[in-house]
């Protein structure tokens, strides 16, 4: 079943056709109210010589940032990976922050050099090293 919604106006409670929902705002507190369309008409005429010199106001606080995809332990090993690729191959990155675009560009088109000449994707760059030294290349990484 439908309902329908009839509005009055808050300054003579007439239930006239289009009664019409304003909202505003005044000293930092908002307000709505009903009116009909001759009080709305004598609303503007009272704000109009406001809102000639008025101007509009822009959302304050943060601005709000483009959801990105949460963080995980793979996204910090390949950051690192990239980093570690980017150094031995000469180019200057941040020990933190974002990887620079044209590093991590360079970085994927040596992976897709690597996989296109069938040798193994960390055996470009530098050699992975551990306490007791280079590791050695597994012939079967990537594969």
């Amino acid at each position: 079943m439908a309902e329908k919604v009839i509005l009055v106006d808050d300054l003579d409670e007439t239930t006239t056709e289009g009664v019409t929902r304003i909202d505003f705002s005044w000293a930092g507190t908002d307000y709505e109210v009903d009116l009909s369309p001759e009080h709305e008409k004598e609303y503007g005429d009272l704000l109009e010589p406001l809102l000639k010199v008025a101007r509009t106001k822009q959302a304050s606080g943060r601005k709000t940032r483009r959801t990105q995809k949460p963080k995980t332990d793979s996204d910090a090993a390949e950051t690192k990976r990239i980093r570690d690729w980017a150094k031995a191959n000469g180019y200057e990155v941040p020990g933190r922050g974002p990887v620079p675009k044209e590093v991590r560009e360079a970085y994927a088109k040596a992976q897709a050099e690597a996989t296109d000449t069938g040798v193994p994707a960390q055996a470009q760059g530098q050699q992975e090293t551990t306490a007791a030294g280079p590791a050695t290349q597994n012939p079967y990484a990537g594969r």
